[in-house]
């Protein structure tokens, strides 16, 4: 009976793992407004991919996009929308940042990217946490996608959807909304000094 039962801890423990979070680089999505955008990779967490289609050993194999999962989408970015942050890939810098809304590759779509200033290969590991932000005023339609695809490289045959090798997928709808979160958090507050109050 015990044994079953540290059977099924174990069985539980293996599946609320990631399935692959040592062959991808998995990010997660912090804030996500209609005013900003803001990703983050933890340092040494994660390592370059190219097991789909690989970028070829040097065009393109700085480049990483950020797209819908599920196709060819030009309604979740808006406005205008410019970029900053800071992190490292191998030791090269992430510093090139790019948003291109309803871009005509292929058909149109949006498109959000950012660039390390050297070449990367295959297995190369996060050095430095990355923290990259787009904001503009109005740029974003949050309700118009579900989740968003971070890819990296570009295809030797051509710059087309989705672009080089799919390294992992975020669902928008696991970003904390600070506003419901700070509503109760608030109500507790006064809770507690309404309750100090009459004890007092």
């Amino acid at each position: 009976m015990k044994r079953t039962a540290d059977l099924l801890k174990i069985s539980l423990l293996l599946a609320l793992l990631p399935a692959s979070a040592s062959a991808v680089l998995i990010f997660n999505i912090d804030t996500f407004t209609t005013d900003q955008l803001t990703i983050s990779i933890p340092a040494g967490s994660a390592t370059l991919d190219a097991t789909g289609t690989p970028p070829p050993a040097r065009f393109g194999s700085s480049d990483f996009y950020l797209i819908d999962p599920n196709g060819l989408n030009s309604d979740w970015l808006v406005g205008n929308a410019s970029g900053t942050g800071s992190g490292e890939i191998d030791g090269k810098a992430i510093n090139h940042f790019h948003s291109l809304n309803d871009v005509n590759i292929g058909a149109p779509h949006d498109v959000l990217a950012f660039l390390t200033d050297d070449f990367l290969s295959a297995g190369d590991t996060v050095t430095s946490a990355i923290l990259i932000t787009w904001s503009g005023s109005n740029a974003f339609d949050p309700s118009a996608i579900s989740s968003l695809l971070l890819t990296w490289g570009a295809d030797g045959s051509g710059v087309s959807y989705p672009y080089g090798d799919p390294q992992g997928t975020t669902s928008t709808s696991a970003v904390p909304d600070t506003g419901s979160t700070a509503a109760p958090l608030g109500a507790g507050v006064v809770a507690l000094a309404f309750a100090r109050r009459r004890l007092g």
